[in-house]
């Protein structure tokens, strides 16, 4: 079996299933025997949680993708990458195409897990009842139940939007079934 892909960015909003999936490309991987490097959501967003700065951002971006590249591993798995920054930024995705540029030359696939808009309600309030308190809070500060669903319907639209005008190779994958071991054979290309 030869996989074509070497870098999957994993995109979408919380409770599309991007855990999910990692964690099964992971144990992919490992069965297989292949060299796998894992950048971490912490690691691409935590630092800069709040930055409005494009290129505090970018220069952020730039050096973890360095350091990841360097390693040199059979694969290796973003947990995002640009467009959360570019939402939190306010920038336009034009402005990231050095990012762009670095990664999509590189056997990269940009993979958009996608919820049904009806259901980002249900997804979400019942992530609230499993995940962290912190990450509730989190939630909660967005506002009301209204309020949280427009941010995160809202949120996906405009990732969505990013993906049309990005020039990486991408694929869309409905998460609405929550099939996640058919997924990732999609992501992998395994028929």
């Amino acid at each position: 079996l030869k996989i074509k892909i070497k870098i999957i960015i994993l995109e979408g909003i919380a409770t599309s299933g991007k855990t999910t999936i990692k964690d099964l490309l992971i144990a992919y991987f490992k069965n297989k025997s292949y060299s796998y490097s894992i950048v971490e959501e912490d690691e691409i967003l935590m630092p800069f949680l709040h930055n409005t700065n494009q290129e505090v951002a970018k220069n952020h971006l730039k050096e973890i993708i360095e350091k990841y590249f360097s390693q040199n591993k059979d694969f290796l798995i973003f947990d995002r990458l640009y467009f959360t920054h570019i939402h939190r930024t306010n920038y336009d995705i034009r402005e990231f195409k050095d990012i762009e540029d670095l990664v999509k030359d590189k056997d990269c696939l940009l993979v958009f897990l996608k919820i049904y808009e009806k259901l980002i309600p249900e997804r979400i309030f019942n992530a609230m009842k499993h995940r962290s308190n912190s990450w509730g809070d989190y939630v909660r500060s967005k506002g009301n139940k209204e309020e949280i669903i427009k941010y995160y319907t809202s949120q996906q639209r405009k990732l969505l939007k990013y993906l049309e005008e990005s020039s990486i190779n991408s694929k869309i994958i409905d998460t609405t079934k929550m099939d996640f071991d058919e997924i990732t054979n999609q992501i992998l290309d395994i028929k």
